[in-house]
């Protein structure tokens, strides 16, 4: 069942109760007032009759017609006979609201005919009273009268008018009710549909319109949707970054490993166990980015985590140098690592090689042929300074600050083959092993970056 129906169910069970109790209420009070004025008037009309008829027969000459005709004028409810007598017990009158009470019930129409058709007078009661004038007893009258006030004539009227009253009210309020329902249940159901849709087009991926409905439960679900939306959105872009990056990482190994594999090939490099521990870190560089893949499968796991261990940065340099190598003398472009010193620090290696192959692989780019890059490295207090600088193109000022962002090219690049992310992927890795990466440039001069790196203990 739909909330719209459910909705105009509610409202039409709530409004018919709502009816069904005022009318109660409001029946029951007019009832007992109405039943009140009914025993009141009682009281009004005995003593009336007594007195005329205490006056009549105390007189000497009285026309027994023309006391039935007056007495008939006090046939009201609940009174429905009237008898006098004399004093010796002769019938003197007898009047009875029999005869047009029969007519009422022939003559009824709708639900009042219905409620005199079906009308019982039930049981009745005789009061009597004895005319005395002149402390002499000169005559009795009984008068015959419904032994309640809700068995007469016209208590069952207004009793039926009562109900058929509250039918009418029960009836005009189902009309506006469903009316009114109608309209409500029309605009609350339309924001729940659209609702209903923008979350189907979240859930396959689709484009969504903002919404903003006047109820606020539904108000507030729409903009969690959207809150949902951009959570999502934001994922994507994340685990497409991260694809990127993982991409971009590989590729650093695989262009080394073509390089020598093709230098071997051609007889330029010797097979050498140097040669062969070379192609082993990069198989093992790669074999690390596949791990780290498989991270990647839950969205909301955190993928960054250090592997620290103690590393001879000397070392290190050495090895991305001899794998570099061939790659740089095949562009006829220098690669120098000076400096000798043995400095040890704990980081993560993989890491911090790779931010170094993404900015060699940047100089490497960039640098024309006949260039030259070199490395340094030395022990500053308790850091690390790691230096690559190159004579290529440089760097604009404007561009300093956005080169680390992802996907960012400069105007001055955009021909060149790349994706705008091994600096970032470099600037990141520096940030997880808590150091920190910085340049500086100047356009067809070159440039220098710096890793500064905490000499951990």
């Amino acid at each position: 069942m739909t909330i719209r129906k459910q909705w105009l169910i509610i409202l039409v069970l709530v409004a018919v109760l709502s009816v069904v109790v005022n009318s109660f209420v409001l029946s029951s009070l007019t009832d007992k007032y109405f039943k009140d004025y009914v025993q009141d008037n009682y009281e009004k009309h005995f003593n009336q009759i007594v007195a005329y008829i205490t006056e009549t027969l105390s007189a000497e000459n009285y026309s027994k017609n023309q006391m039935a005709v007056q007495l008939e004028t006090h046939l009201v409810d609940p009174i429905n006979r009237i008898k006098v007598y004399n004093g010796e017990g002769l019938l003197l009158a007898d009047v009875s609201s029999n005869n047009s009470m029969g007519k009422g019930m022939m003559n009824g129409h709708g639900m009042h005919g219905m409620m005199m058709g079906n009308y019982n007078p039930g049981l009745e009661e005789i009061d009597h009273a004895e005319i005395r004038y002149e402390n002499k007893v000169i005559g009795q009258v009984n008068i015959t009268k419904y032994s309640s006030a809700e068995n007469s004539i016209d208590a069952w009227l207004f009793q039926s008018s009562l109900i058929e009253n509250s039918l009418y009210s029960i009836g005009i309020v189902l009309i506006f009710v469903i009316i009114i329902g109608i309209l409500i249940s029309k605009n609350t159901s339309k924001d729940l549909i659209m609702t209903a849709d923008m979350a189907q087009n979240i859930d396959i991926g689709n484009k969504t319109i903002k919404l903003r409905s006047n109820v606020k439960e539904i108000r507030v679900i729409q903009q969690s949707l959207e809150s949902l939306q951009t959570r999502l959105k934001i994922k994507q872009k994340s685990r497409k970054a991260l694809i990127d990056e993982m991409i971009h990482q590989t590729r650093t190994p695989l262009t080394i490993m073509k390089t020598h594999l093709e230098g071997i090939e051609d007889g330029v490099i010797e097979l050498t166990p140097e040669e062969i521990k070379i192609c082993e870190n990069q198989i093992e560089n790669i074999t690390n980015i596949i791990t780290n893949m498989s991270s990647m499968i839950d969205a909301e796991k955190e993928f960054d985590t250090n592997k620290k261990e103690k590393i001879n940065i000397s070392h290190l340099l050495r090895q991305i140098v001899s794998g570099l190598r061939a790659q740089y003398e095949k562009k006829e472009i220098e690669l120098d690592l000076i400096g000798n010193e043995k400095i040890n620090i704990f980081t993560d290696p993989y890491k911090l090689s790779q931010a170094i192959y993404n900015i060699l692989t940047n100089a490497y780019k960039y640098t024309n042929p006949g260039g030259r890059v070199q490395i340094n490295y030395q022990l500053v207090k308790d850091e690390v300074l790691i230096t690559i600088e190159d004579n290529g193109i440089g760097i604009s000022k404007e561009d300093q600050n956005k080169i680390f962002e992802a996907y960012y090219r400069s105007d001055y690049v955009l021909n060149s083959d790349g994706e705008g992310i091994g600096l970032y992927v470099a600037m990141e890795n520096m940030k997880s092993i808590n150091g920190k990466l910085s340049v500086s440039s100047e356009l067809n001069k070159g440039s220098k970056f710096t890793l500064h790196l905490p000499k951990e203990k």
